[in-house]
């Protein structure tokens, strides 16, 4: 009776485990992503204001 009682203990503790580091590598998979894209959306609005930019000056000198 008493192996059966740390059988379902060990279990228990591995299932949380494995949840855990599920939830884990999903959330830095997401926060990685995030990170990226925000990233990207930056260097496109650098780009977008350097295009005004050259676009504002060149409208200016015709």
């Amino acid at each position: 009776m008493n192996l059966s009682k740390n059988f379902k203990s060990g279990f228990t503790m591995i299932d949380s485990l494995i949840g855990l580091t599920i939830i884990s590598i999903f959330s830095v998979l997401y926060f990685q992503t995030v990170h990226q894209m925000n990233q990207q959306l930056k260097e496109a609005q650098q780009v977008m204001i350097n295009e005004r930019h050259n676009y504002e000056e060149l409208i200016i000198k015709k």
